[in-house]
């Protein structure tokens, strides 16, 4: 059964019965306590001790009961987690605890009949490539010792007092607003109603603030309870998946609207009218109140096929600006070496390096709650504000799946300049950090990416017309076709 199982750069995930079964947890598993024995953490870490958490999929706390249960048969000493957590929450215990390490059961945004394990290091972030190719070279090893132990305990607690030590909680609630959670029936049901002290309303109703004026900041949430299914979407804060939100934000009693993807290291964010606003805007709006108003220093860190807003503020704050390859373990692993202030990806993983080299879908969208409270205007006005500055830009991308070496012919073309003049602008030149980008010298450019894993491949665009975004990709998609 090995060969079915495969790891990626987060983990392993499969559809829950085929080859997300006990058996292969359970091999994966051993596969962990063996590989973990192989890691050399600093002094001062326990190399005895892990931690275990789960999500709220089918089965993930029996998946995490028979994970708990493998490690301890190991020799190990689990801390296994009483309630379905975020990620980051494992990543957060595993340092705080000084453990050697954890593993989550989650598939993070997959659709519901995924399920998976991550493993975290002692660090409090994924773990590296080589370890998680420690963990694979060692599938359907296993390795009994006494000593291990199983303790079951409530970490979120330590969890949310950390965020907590983040925030500005007191100028957050006095600032009376109506935030609106959406964890997308996800693990951060209630989280941020907790970090701020507040209660937790649960959105049987539509407030009404001119009939009932607030006395300080409280919580609606909405998809708040257990659903494995989801309720039929992907648990992915991105806008087609936050329709119901959107539907409440309409009542123009909120001020935004948080969401979380289902393991909450993900975050979406809607503006007091409903309206989206894109990671891209987040990421730059958080750098900029970080520094300008809190007066906070360091580097800012931004992916591949994230804006250029944040290049244009990163200039102005005077910032370090590193740009890595498309996925957020590349942002982590500059976290564990340099002073990363903030550090983000397209897809809504922003992380903080000062509190974790790990994104945090929970943080991050309760730190735009406190720039609205900061500022005292609606959200809207504070991005029109940022964009005035430092200038407009739009961005969508096009996810197309076709055979792999149509994929691959339309790349080799962007790259030997066949494609230089189909895009209606003069061509700056090629970039090839993580997949084919092509610069233009009207500030747009396009990003060509395939998949490693399947026959698709990913096409990104940005411009200050928004006109010219789809103008692009769908040239980009007649070309593809063409190839």
């Amino acid at each position: 059964m090995s060969e079915t199982i495969k790891f990626g750069t987060d983990g392993w995930r499969a559809v829950i019965g085929d080859q997300f079964t006990f058996e292969n947890v359970r091999r994966v598993s051993s596969a962990i306590a063996v590989g973990a024995r192989t890691l050399n953490p600093p002094k001062g870490v326990d190399p005895n001790a892990l931690v275990v958490g789960y999500d709220r999929r089918f089965l993930s706390k029996e998946f995490a009961a028979l994970v708990a249960e493998t490690l301890r048969s190991a020799g190990f000493r689990v801390l296994l987690s009483k309630h379905p957590t975020p990620s980051q929450t494992i990543s957060f215990t595993t340092r705080h605890r000084k453990a050697l390490g954890g593993v989550v059961v989650t598939a993070s945004h997959n659709p519901g009949k995924y399920n998976g394990l991550k493993f975290k290091a002692w660090y409090g972030g994924s773990a590296l490539p080589e370890m998680y190719d420690a963990i694979a070279k060692n599938l359907g090893q296993e390795q009994k010792r006494d000593g291990g132990s199983i303790v079951e305990e409530d970490i979120l607690s330590d969890y949310v007092g950390a965020l907590q030590g983040q925030l500005d909680v007191r100028k957050i609630r006095e600032a009376k607003l109506a935030i609106l959670h959406d964890p997308i029936y996800g693990v951060s049901a209630s989280l941020p109603s907790r970090v701020l002290g507040v209660d937790y309303i649960g959105a049987t109703r539509i407030i009404r603030r001119s009939v009932d004026p607030l006395t300080e900041t409280i919580v609606d949430g909405i998809r708040g309870e257990v659903n494995p299914a989801f309720g039929g979407v992907n648990p992915e804060p991105i806008p087609e998946n936050l329709l119901a939100s959107q539907n409440v934000m309409l009542s123009g009693e909120y001020d935004l609207a948080i969401c979380n993807d289902g393991d909450a290291d993900r975050v979406g964010i809607l503006d007091q009218r409903g309206a989206f606003v894109s990671p891209h805007k987040i990421i730059a709006l958080l750098a900029l109140y970080l520094v300008r108003e809190r007066k906070m220093t360091g580097e800012i860190v931004k992916t591949f096929s994230t804006s250029r807003l944040i290049e244009k503020i990163a200039a102005k704050l005077g910032a370090t600006l590193h740009e890595t390859p498309v996925g957020f373990k590349y942002v982590a692993d500059l976290m564990l070496t340099r002073d990363i202030l903030i550090g983000g990806e397209e897809s809504g993983g922003i992380g903080f390096g000062r509190f974790m080299p790990e994104r945090d879908g929970v943080l991050s969208g309760l730190m735009v709650a406190e720039i609205v409270a900061h500022y005292r205007r609606p959200l809207s006005e504070i991005v029109d504000e940022m964009e005035r500055e430092f200038g407009a830009l739009f961005f969508d991308r096009r996810d197309l799946h076709r055979p792999i070496d149509v994929c691959a012919q339309l790349i080799e073309r962007a790259r030997s300049g066949s494609l230089d003049t189909a895009f209606g602008s003069d061509l700056a030149g090629h970039e090839e950090k993580d997949g084919l980008k092509m610069n233009f010298r009207d500030g747009s450019w396009l990003l060509f990416r395939r998949s490693g894993t399947e026959p698709m491949i990913r096409i990104y665009c940005e411009s200050p017309v928004r006109a010219r975004v789809d103008e692009m990709l769908a040239i980009a998609i007649v070309e593809l076709d063409r190839a």
